[in-house]
């Protein structure tokens, strides 16, 4: 196992129970990932990919095809017979499936955050899922199952695999492995929220650390309406005031602990997941932050 997700931090079982699928040849045709973003779903969707696809590197396997990108897929993406041809792919996720393998026995397709697809290009994807080809196999990731997410249909025809925040250790570990300094990968790991993926990526960023002291400070400062109304001007915005939130939680859960009113920062401290979860959908940042920022200037 440790040669097929090496340098992967965390869920040990979830790996494990891959690495068992693999050994024994009983895999599902449908995977589906589940766990906040960053945990590492997509990483393994590759390597599980890479795994299933011996033959080449994914990066120029023929029976290879991903979306990861940010934005929706659109439904030529996924049908078979597209009014238009795909826009990001040379075929779409149905004619792809339909197709012999090229150089392989099995064709394999990951589709990162299947909660950006429209209900409608979900239930085209739910055809799919239904009636699998022989040696196909699909890998999906979400942060969540909600019904408002991903549909409880598609949900239903996907073995589910659970993936939990990384211990801070663990963490620490990747990035000194990485090269990071022995003290930088310490803070990092700490404000990781148990994010390994976060963490790499913030290991490039001069700045990041600064940028979360400065966001607790905000959120300390709310005192108010009109001071919680700025705040949240001044975070218009998705990938900021995503960053801003996941700081803020840090910050409650130190409150939590200190055991003083920690009914109350419990309380804050779940409606910040649900605040990260309007931030995932089309609501607008600013106005997810005004209803967050209120309940603090009210508590």
């Amino acid at each position: 196992m440790e040669g097929l997700f090496s340098g992967i931090a965390g869920n040990r079982r979830v790996l494990e129970h891959l690495a068992s699928q693999l050994e024994t040849g009983r895999l599902p045709h449908a995977h589906l990932f589940v766990g906040e973003p960053s945990t590492g779903k997509t990483t393994v969707a590759r390597a599980f990919a890479q795994a299933l696809l011996p033959e080449a590197d994914l990066a120029r396997h023929p029976d290879f095809w991903v979306d990861d990108r940010a934005e929706n897929l659109k439904l030529d993406e996924i049908r078979l017979l597209p009014d238009r041809q795909p826009e990001f792919h040379e075929q779409s996720l149905q004619a792809f499936l339909s197709r012999t393998p090229a150089i392989s026995t099995r064709r394999v397709a990951v589709i990162a955050n299947v909660g950006r697809l429209q209900d409608q290009v979900q239930g085209i994807l739910l055809k799919t899922l239904e009636e699998p080809h022989p040696g196909r196999f699909l890998i999906l990731t979400t942060p969540s199952i909600s019904p408002f997410v991903v549909l409880p249909t598609v949900v239903s025809r996907c073995q589910r695999s659970a993936f939990l925040p990384v211990p801070a250790a663990e963490i620490e570990t990747l990035l000194r492995e990485r090269g990071v300094d022995a003290e930088r990968a310490a803070l990092l790991a700490g404000l990781a929220r148990g994010r390994p993926g976060w963490a790499l990526r913030a290991a490039g960023d001069a700045d990041v650390i600064e940028r979360h002291r400065l966001a607790v400070a905000a959120l300390e400062a709310v005192r108010d309406r009109e001071s919680a109304l700025h705040l949240a001007a001044e975070l218009d915005s998705r990938e900021v005031a995503r960053e801003a939130v996941t700081s803020w939680q840090l910050r409650l859960r130190e409150r939590m602990n200190e055991g003083a009113d920690a009914s109350r920062w419990a309380a804050l401290l779940e409606q910040s997941f649900a605040t990260l979860g309007h931030l995932e959908q089309n609501v607008s940042p600013r106005l997810a932050l005004e209803v967050f920022l209120l309940e603090c200037a009210r508590s």
